[in-house]
């Protein structure tokens, strides 16, 4: 299953644009920072959901996302398929700052003791009429999964499970 540049910009919101003001979600961007520098791989699964026929649509892999290789994305079922983004190609569309995220998203946190989560509602007109929001929802130091609503409703549902 390709994954489409959009979703792979959104994705990369949560390893480089996860932050905040100098307060608790500074700790949360500075904890998923510390991860990316150490390097992480796991397992993912992916429901797709198509509104318009009210279906969904589930594959299931592993990933690896570090400075060094990028992010290899590996699906395995419901057949293979093998994805690599290099770094250097991802840094050019996101630098980490978070003035910038703030300038093209408004932004909601949810905290509490279980998970804090993270929405980002596109600002843009442009990008308005494909992304509705996306929400990321982190538990200690790793990203648990990240919703990506499109404008016309259909969604994307990434779950990572890091050992």
């Amino acid at each position: 299953m390709q994954i489409n540049k959009i979703t792979l910009l959104c994705l990369c919101f949560s390893i480089f644009a996860f932050g905040a003001e100098k307060n608790a979600e500074r700790l949360i961007w500075e904890k998923l920072q510390e991860k990316m520098e150490q390097g992480i791989s796991g397992k993912f699964r992916l429901t797709k959901s198509v509104a318009k026929i009210s279906k969904e649509f589930v594959s299931q892999g592993v990933f690896s996302i570090s400075k060094k290789d990028g992010i290899i994305w590996e699906t395995e079922k419901p057949f293979s398929d093998k994805n690599v983004f290099p770094m250097k190609k991802l840094q050019e569309y996101f630098s980490g700052d978070f003035e910038e995220l703030q300038k093209k998203f408004d932004l909601k946190l949810n905290k509490s003791e279980l998970a804090d989560t993270l929405s980002l509602f596109p600002k843009e007109k442009n990008v308005k009429k494909i992304i509705a929001s996306a929400t990321l929802l982190v538990k200690g130091d790793y990203l648990q999964s990240c919703k990506i609503v499109w404008a016309n409703k259909d969604y994307a549902f990434y779950e990572f499970m890091v050992p």
